[in-house]
């Protein structure tokens, strides 16, 4: 065959695209494990962010497989639906967060995840966070106390908020502290912590995390995605507090730990 003609430059190029479509689906199926180890990984970084302030130690990609590990959490989660009850037969680390919300408001049908993280004999609750930013979308994961109701720690994610600015949701660790302590419910009402500029009066008495300097838009969309994603696991927080009420008729040592059955481990 001529080297010199169409056909021949045709022929060439459709055999070297075949050939490079070969290589790259082999490379991606000989790297889908590995990627999904990441990925999972990377995800487990996330949720135990949300208490790195109770352990003491900072969560990273190194050590998130250790910690996850050591903490149990694979037999420490359960999925509940909007009613607090919950749903069995559900593999909590696998549900798509995005896929329980529309318009970034909860399905009424969504299986939400809860993961518990017992740290020195007491349970942490952590919750998923999503909705829209101000360019993409925003996630991440909230922690609360065994009163279902005090924020241990908080870890948010974006897909493309302004670096330097919105992106600090992320970056910048002291945005994410100022969570810590807030609230979910306020005098027995669900009035979740509110992102605000400064001087601004949060509603219904809630409390306040301070806004982002030059962000204002993207604090605020992480305020209504805060209270959006929380309004979801509203009846599964009143259930975890009623059920870690002190016991009024029982000893002490007899009260559950937790109300989703899930075992202390102790980790120091």
């Amino acid at each position: 065959m001529n080297r010199n003609s169409n056909v021949y430059t045709v022929i060439y190029a459709a055999l070297l695209c075949v050939l490079v479509a070969i290589l790259l689906t082999v490379a991606a199926v000989g790297l889908k494990d590995q990627q999904k180890a990441n990925s999972d990984n990377e995800k487990k970084q996330q949720i135990l962010a949300s208490v790195s302030s109770v352990l003491g130690k900072e969560v990273t990609f190194e050590n998130a497989a250790d910690i996850w590990n050591e903490l149990d959490m694979d037999n420490n989660m359960r999925v509940v639906d909007v009613k607090g009850n919950e749903v069995s037969g559900v593999n909590a680390f696998e549900i798509t967060t995005k896929a329980q919300f529309k318009a970034g408001v909860v399905k009424e049908e969504a299986q939400l995840p809860i993961f518990v993280a017992n740290i020195q004999g007491k349970p942490y609750y952590i919750m998923c966070l999503y909705g829209a930013g101000l360019w993409d979308a925003v996630w991440g994961y909230i922690s609360v106390e065994a009163d279902g109701s005090t924020i241990a720690g908080a870890s948010f994610d974006h897909a493309g908020e302004t670096a330097g600015l919105g992106a600090k949701i992320k970056d910048d660790p002291a945005f994410a502290a100022a969570f810590i302590g807030k609230h979910v419910f306020k005098n027995g009402e669900f009035a979740p912590v509110q992102v605000l500029k400064a001087g601004k009066t949060p509603l219904n008495g809630a409390d306040q995390v301070d806004a982002i300097t030059g962000a204002t838009k993207t604090s605020d969309c992480v305020s209504l995605i805060v209270e959006n994603s929380l309004s979801g696991y509203k009846a599964a927080l009143q259930k975890v507090a009623s059920s870690n009420a002190p016991c009024q008729a029982c000893p002490a040592d007899s009260c559950a730990s937790d109300s989703l059955n899930v075992e202390p481990v102790n980790v120091q």
